[in-house]
């Protein structure tokens, strides 16, 4: 009877003289990893290789477009190096971050049509063409720029 081998990986116990005759002496028969005490066999621990970046290119403008292609009537606003295109995003909102590419979703705030502003006061109207006086409409003035809305 011969010696006892342990796998490293998936922790078998062989008989050496079984892996003699199986002829598979330094490999496990159950995983197939080394059985020789380095692990770069093995195929649970491979570090994945780093991806390689890209250049990404920003043209800003009226048709903001964030490109891996170098066009030649544009010049590029930004250049970036990014592994995928999330990553050219993420690094787009740090240098740009109003880019109408990177679109915010619309928020639920009532703002003025004219001014942008979110501060209003709601008065009553006084009168109407069609229902006439002591109508139950409210209407909406900006405190900026005072216009009805």
């Amino acid at each position: 009877m011969g010696r006892k081998i342990v796998c490293p990986e998936c922790n078998t116990i062989f008989d050496e003289d079984i892996l003699k005759q199986k002829s598979s002496e330094n490999t496990c028969l159950v995983c197939g990893a080394s059985l020789l005490g380095d692990n770069k066999a093995s195929n649970h621990e491979k570090p994945e290789p780093p991806k390689e970046k890209i250049t990404y290119y920003y043209y800003g403008g009226r048709s903001a477009t964030l490109d891996s292609m170098l066009f030649d009537d544009e010049t590029p606003t930004y250049t970036f190096e990014a592994t995928d295109m999330e990553d050219a995003k993420r690094q787009l909102r740090k240098v740009c971050p109003n880019s109408p590419l990177l679109k915010s979703p619309p928020s639920s705030e009532i703002r003025c049509p004219y001014c942008f502003s979110t501060q209003f006061q709601l008065v009553p109207r006084k009168f109407s063409l069609l229902t006439g006086f002591a109508t139950n409409k409210v209407d909406r003035i900006c405190a900026k720029c005072k216009k009805r809305f």
